[in-house]
């Protein structure tokens, strides 16, 4: 299996698309971290369909993938809900790396970016991520303020 996923780290490397494609869907499923950097590459430049796929190898790798949550939260502001919603969950089992980032991202802005933030810290369950919410609470987007409300429920139903 070993020469498998360093076979697909070089496709991944240096492949056409399709094969690429194939890498990094194989690569994630077998959460190989040596590939984070090239995965949170392809998230900032790559097009659609493939940041897709490396925001989903990414979640599946994990808090390894720490190293990645600069690039996911750039990414987090692409116009593509579907882009948007595979980095949130990328950033969500990254974990508590991605708390500082997502904070910030709570008052971006695009209310896009700020719901998927708030719905995130949420399952996160960090208690550092309270105030910054109790302020997203009063957001002007009625979305972002019950995401956020919703939130700090869920972290404080997780901390008791």
């Amino acid at each position: 299996m070993t020469e498998i996923l360093e076979q697909a780290f070089d496709t991944l490397k240096a492949g056409n698309p399709e094969e690429r494609a194939e890498a990094v869907t194989l690569l994630g499923e077998h959460a190989y971290a040596p590939a984070v950097p090239y995965l949170a590459q392809l998230v900032r430049e790559a097009d659609p369909g493939t940041r897709y796929l490396a925001a989903q190898a990414l979640s599946k790798i994990g808090d390894e993938a720490e190293s990645a949550v600069p690039d996911l939260l750039v990414a987090l502001r692409f116009d593509d809900m579907f882009l948007r919603m595979a980095i949130t969950a990328a950033l969500i089992n990254i974990g508590h790396p991605s708390v500082p980032g997502l904070v910030k991202a709570l008052f971006d802005d695009n209310k896009a970016v700020r719901r998927a933030s708030a719905k995130a810290l949420g399952k996160i369950g960090s208690d550092r991520a309270i105030p910054p919410l109790e302020v997203a609470c009063k957001d002007s987007d009625a979305a972002v303020r019950r995401f956020a409300n919703e939130a700090i429920e869920r972290i404080q139903t997780s901390v008791s």
